[in-house]
């Protein structure tokens, strides 16, 4: 059984392929928090990724595609430095966890539609 013609498991790997691309920003953020003059970062949400995705972005076939998340400016910084930097580490590691508590979610999901499948076939 092909599982990325399914559009939940399409749906459930882009999520996965989105936070894993936060992520990486947010540790950028982090590890740049005494960079002066540097400007926090975030991705573009979801919805504008799924959307970009879904244009035709997507290689034929349903193989995986290169994912490509636009970085913004992240709004709502808490605080700011003399220096111009507005990386907030209280702030970016709050971001963070919730980012590995949604891709914990994802996997979670993906994992269990993947045991029904198979125990609806009799594979198990």
């Amino acid at each position: 059984m092909k599982l990325d013609t399914i559009s939940f498991f399409n749906l459930a790997s882009d999520r996965m392929q989105w936070l894993a691309a936060r992520q990486k920003v947010l540790a950028e953020n982090i590890a740049n928090a005494d960079t002066p003059n540097y400007r926090a970062r975030d991705v573009t949400d979801f919805e504008s990724f799924l959307e970009k995705s879904n244009s035709g972005t997507r290689a034929a076939g349903g193989a995986q595609q290169e994912v490509t998340v636009e970085t913004v400016r992240a709004g709502g910084a808490w605080d700011s430095s003399l220096d111009g930097n507005d990386v907030t580490l209280e702030q970016q590691s709050v971001m963070a966890s919730e980012n590995a508590e949604q891709y914990r979610l994802a996997t979670n999901l993906y994992r269990k539609a993947y045991q029904l499948l198979n125990a609806a076939s009799g594979k198990e």
